[in-house]
């Protein structure tokens, strides 16, 4: 068994860290998901729209008099992150501006979420 050359394998491993740098620039340029990498009816399928509805217990206090109610708003889950946390910082910011909470999630303060689910 006769090993490779030396410059063999630096030809292999330079390719290797081409294809490495390729992807990872295509990683940064568009988060791919799932349905990205589907083709042709499975695509489709992948990309239908996954409708998920949150019923938020919403309540004013500029208004004294009003009183608090449940929201709804659906959300596209194929279009937002897995977690609850994804699905509220997309109402506010493209729904609802007027939603307001307050979180520590992903600021490094584990243990810290006041959520009531």
């Amino acid at each position: 068994h006769r090993s490779p050359s030396l410059s063999a394998v630096r030809e292999t491993v330079q390719a290797i860290g081409e294809m490495m740098n390729a992807a990872g620039r295509s990683l940064l340029r568009r988060p791919q998901t799932a349905a990205a990498t589907l083709s042709g009816s499975r695509r489709a399928l992948a990309t239908a729209p996954k409708m998920k509805s949150f019923s938020i217990y919403r309540w004013n206090p500029d208004e004294p008099n009003s009183k608090p109610h449940m929201q709804e708003y659906s959300i596209n889950m194929n279009e937002c992150g897995p977690m609850v946390l994804d699905a509220l910082i997309k109402i506010k910011n493209e729904l609802d501006p007027t939603l307001t909470f307050r979180r520590s999630c992903r600021e490094g303060i584990c243990g810290s979420r006041a959520v009531n689910i």
